[in-house]
């Protein structure tokens, strides 16, 4: 059975056409806020759970160094509140091949946010210059050159 509606008029193609888009833009910009805040939040979270498992991250900076034929003297900073451990410091010439590892270190460990001075037994050639890397625990290091006088 049909109902004749008598002068009633629906709406026209036009009017329908810009109801439909701003329906689709209204949904697109919700969608779109929804997930922004999602990816924030997830963001947020994932850095506070790899802040809590790893900790505080720890930093090593050589502010300077100085070399001579028998030691090399290394100028630490430790920026972070993370006591840095086991330092080790490897001599390289410069085309990267390994000259040896300083010994009888006059300390190993750096305090946090504080700066310590490491020097170490080590033979070197006057004249040359050379690449200095400390490393330390937790996986930390730094690098910086010298040249012998």
């Amino acid at each position: 059975m049909r109902v004749k509606m008598i002068g009633e008029k629906g709406i026209t193609p036009v009017v329908a056409t810009v109801l439909l888009l701003m329906m689709t833009v209204s949904a697109a910009a919700a969608a779109y806020y929804w997930m922004t805040t999602i990816q924030s939040d997830l963001q947020n979270k994932v850095a506070q759970n790899i802040q809590s498992t790893v900790g505080t991250t720890a930093a090593l900076k050589i502010d300077a160094s100085s070399c001579s034929t028998s030691q090399v003297t290394v100028y630490l900073r430790n920026p972070t509140d993370t006591q840095i451990t086991d330092l080790k410091i490897f001599v390289y010439t410069m085309d990267g091949s390994l000259q040896g590892e300083a010994t009888s270190l006059s300390q190993d460990y750096v305090n946090g946010d504080s700066t310590a001075t490491v020097t170490g037994s080590i033979s070197l050639t006057s004249g040359e210059s050379y690449n200095i890397k400390v490393v330390g625990s937790p996986n930390v290091e730094a690098t910086s050159t010298c040249k012998v006088p």
